[in-house]
């Protein structure tokens, strides 16, 4: 049977054909695990529909409209600074460091997490933070996303909001009576429509404005809008956070393309994603490049830096007192830290969820993990970059599968980008 082309395959064997052209090079690892990602959300159709828009706008009290439950922290200042995910079940709070510690809160002490106030720049290392909500809202199988807003002092709060923006599928984009629609809330809807299928607009506090206030400035923002995303049919939902008006047209209007059409929400911004996600795997080949034809004496040294580092883990884990499942964690966090920085290539490592009580390891278990790390590092930097490698042979074999994969990502992202 002959093979189907690229421009005859639907999004999900788009998807499939890169996870299978992944799997078998090293060196996109980390795009592997989002092209498995985005497979696995086809198929349970889970489909994350997020809050965005630039800071002091009230994303976490719509939030809370919408949800029916006053679940995200608000007050005075409530400038967020971690993402805040909220998913269907009993109610109950985590948190998820970076490193995989997950710790069960109370909703009472959420804001000593996921305020700017309490953790400046995130210092405490928050991933993210999941609620889950016995939501009416929730219950249709959605993920339901409150971002840190772009444009405050806080850099750091921008740049998360930016990076969770791309795993959005539809988006509710926040803006407000009290300011018009500016260039950083224009520069960032740019970049959402980059990933996300669907757009809601809804502008908040219109409890503050008078019908003819709120009507010029629909107006407005109608003309900007259509211009900048290229459509005429814009959604708009004036509504108040803080009564709760406007927010149940908001949610039927969801709701209703949940019912209708969550297929083709999924496929328009899975197919985006893809889009996005072939373009880093390019970059990703290119660096892998750039490495590979780096001079003998400044590969040996990069090459020496990390037996260095790897020398030192293996030093550590001998010392280790304890918590062992989170120093394999750590480790992992360390390695791909330094190969990014010594070869400018991302070598992913999945992270273990290290939830209560979760089995620790024994110090024999970390030790015998902790050498399959680093040798399995060493062995495949070396395979990969073909160090030292004198088989003419075995170099040309490499160079023809980049060159091939290379010019399959290529093909599937023209057929993404044709029929965009």
């Amino acid at each position: 049977m002959l093979e189907k082309s690229v421009k005859d395959m639907n999004i999900y064997e788009k998807t499939e054909r890169i996870c299978e052209l992944l799997s078998d090079e090293e060196s996109v690892s980390g795009e592997l695990a989002r092209a498995e990602n985005l497979r696995r959300k086809l198929c349970e159709k889970d489909m994350t529909v997020a809050v965005i828009g630039q800071f002091k706008r009230g994303k976490s009290a719509l939030s809370n409209s919408i949800l029916g439950d006053e679940i995200m922290p608000v007050g005075i200042v409530p400038v967020t600074s971690a993402v805040t995910k909220v998913v269907a079940g009993e109610k109950r709070a985590e948190v998820c460091f970076e490193n995989g510690k997950v710790e069960e809160v109370d909703f009472r002490d959420l804001h000593m997490y996921i305020s700017e106030q309490e953790n400046k720049n995130n210092e405490l290392g928050i991933k993210e933070v999941v609620l889950h909500a016995p939501s009416e809202f929730l219950k249709r199988g959605l993920t339901f996303v409150d971002t840190p807003g772009v444009g405050s002092f806080h850099k750091n709060n921008t740049e998360v909001a930016y990076d969770h923006m791309k795993e959005s599928d539809a988006v509710i984009f926040l803006l407000s009576v009290d300011s018009p629609i500016n260039q950083i809330e224009i520069d960032f809807l740019k970049n959402a429509r980059e990933f996300a299928a669907r757009f809601y607009f809804a502008v908040n506090k219109i409890d503050t404005v008078s019908y003819d206030e709120l009507n010029t400035y629909l107006e407005y923002c109608k003309m900007v809008l259509a211009k900048l995303m290229g459509e005429e049919n814009i959604r708009m939902f004036p509504v108040s956070a803080k009564t709760m008006e406007g927010t149940e047209k908001l949610k039927d209007a969801i709701i209703q393309d949940l019912r209708v059409s969550p297929e083709k929400i999924m496929e328009e911004s899975t197919s985006k994603k893809l889009y996005d996600l072939i373009n880093d795997g390019i970059s990703q080949l290119n660096f892998y490049w750039k490495a590979m034809n780096m001079e003998y004496k400044e590969l040996d040294d990069r090459f020496n830096q990390i037996e260095l580092t790897l020398a030192d883990i293996r030093r550590r884990a001998e010392s280790c007192p304890g918590a062992y499942n989170l120093f394999i964690n750590e480790f992992k966090r360390e390695l791909s830290g330094k190969v990014h920085k010594l070869f400018g290539m991302e070598y992913h490592y999945d992270i273990d969820l290290l939830k209560i009580g979760l089995t620790e390891l024994s110090k024999e278990e970390f030790l015998k993990k902790t050498e399959e790390l680093c040798s399995d590092l060493s062995d495949t930097l070396n395979r990969i970059l073909l160090y030292r490698e004198e088989n003419a042979y075995t170099v040309c074999r490499r160079i023809n599968k980049i060159n091939r994969l290379t010019r399959e990502l290529r093909r599937i992202r023209d057929s993404l980008k044709a029929e965009a």
